[in-house]
């Protein structure tokens, strides 16, 4: 049975290394992505049919449908916004889009779109209250300090972020290798890009697009050269949006009416299957992985104490993450 671009985006992200990663974390980030694709889902159901209805009569239009999906909608932004703030900028990335292919009129589908927002904010206004009254404390607070954390130029982390939504073996910034992966995978989702826009209605390639580049866009503009890579969980829509044009482009050459192109993207499927085996291998069998932080030394630091005669570990909060030291405690031998 020919798989399709559903099937195919499904078996990427199952083998997919920085899902993997953010699956085995305690932390909101799958959870996020599971918001922003049905928010999204619904978002285009509750508009097509909009479009279907608009010249039928009255009484044949769907509306408990309509009602129901705009619900669903608003429902899961709420939930998404909830989740992780940066689905405001998914949110604006959805608006920009209905506003667009609406071409900047007041139609039927803009209103409601705008009504339905408003209602999922709405929902949002008792945690962002207290956020922002946090924030406003933090900033009049004599006791604050400046954290640094680390940092890579922009161009190198994007591409290496490229490379390990499908292949990841945590290697490091300065490894040769690199330099032969990480063009590699520029050149697949750049391909990709290209295909999905000249082969598919604007209304589809545009949404895509938009998720891509808006909630990615901030983090890129406010970079100034180099990127805190505390902030690579904040690229997962984007991270989403490559992962199904990909998806889109494997599904549909793979059963290209040419044998050799044909062959070509098949082979080229099984290599990215196998090398996402290859980074759920390693991972697996790994002490710790790059997404880990300031946390990422701790076995190695843990050995180093644990080789000593009568060690003492002195923490204090000035800085430091709890969870760095609870990691640590558990790799300690006590004494």
């Amino acid at each position: 049975m020919p798989l399709s671009v559903p099937g195919v985006a499904i078996a990427l992200m199952a083998i997919s290394p920085i899902q993997l990663v953010y699956a085995q974390e305690a932390q909101e980030y799958i959870l996020w992505l599971v918001t922003i694709l049905l928010s999204s889902a619904s978002l285009l159901r509750a508009m097509r049919l909009e479009s279907k209805d608009k010249d039928k009569p009255l009484e044949e239009r769907q509306r408990p449908d309509l009602f129901a999906i705009w619900s669903i909608y608003a429902v899961t932004l709420a939930i998404s916004l909830y989740t992780f703030l940066w689905s405001a900028f998914v949110a604006l990335a959805h608006g920009i889009y209905v506003i667009i292919t609406a071409k900047f009129k007041l139609t039927e589908t803009v209103r409601t779109y705008l009504l339905v927002s408003l209602v999922g904010f709405l929902a949002f206004m008792p945690w962002i209250t207290i956020v922002m009254g946090d924030f406003f404390q933090f900033l009049i607070s004599a006791e604050k300090t400046k954290i640094k954390s680390s940092s890579m130029p922009i161009f190198p982390f994007l591409q290496m972020q490229l490379s390990q939504i499908f292949f990841d073996i945590d290697l490091r910034q300065n490894n040769p290798l690199n330099s032969l992966i990480t063009p590699i995978f520029l050149i697949l989702v750049g391909y990709s890009i290209c295909f999905l826009c000249l082969t598919t209605n604007y209304k589809v390639w545009f949404f895509i697009i938009t998720l891509i580049v808006v909630p990615a866009l901030p983090l890129i503009l406010s970079s100034a050269g180099s990127i805190q890579l505390s902030t690579e969980p904040y690229f997962l829509p984007a991270y989403l949006g490559i992962q199904v044009t990909v998806a889109y482009l494997l599904a549909t050459q793979i059963y290209n009416e040419s044998v050799s192109r044909r062959s070509i993207w098949q082979i080229i499927m099984a290599l990215m299957i196998i090398c996402g085996l290859i980074s759920s291998k390693v991972s697996s069998q790994a002490e710790t992985w790059w997404n880990k932080g300031m946390s990422y030394d701790n076995p190695q630091v843990a050995q180093i104490i644990n080789q000593t005669s009568s060690p003492v570990l002195v923490c204090d909060a000035l800085g430091n993450n709890y969870g760095n030291v609870f990691s640590l405690s558990y790799l300690l031998e006590l004494h």
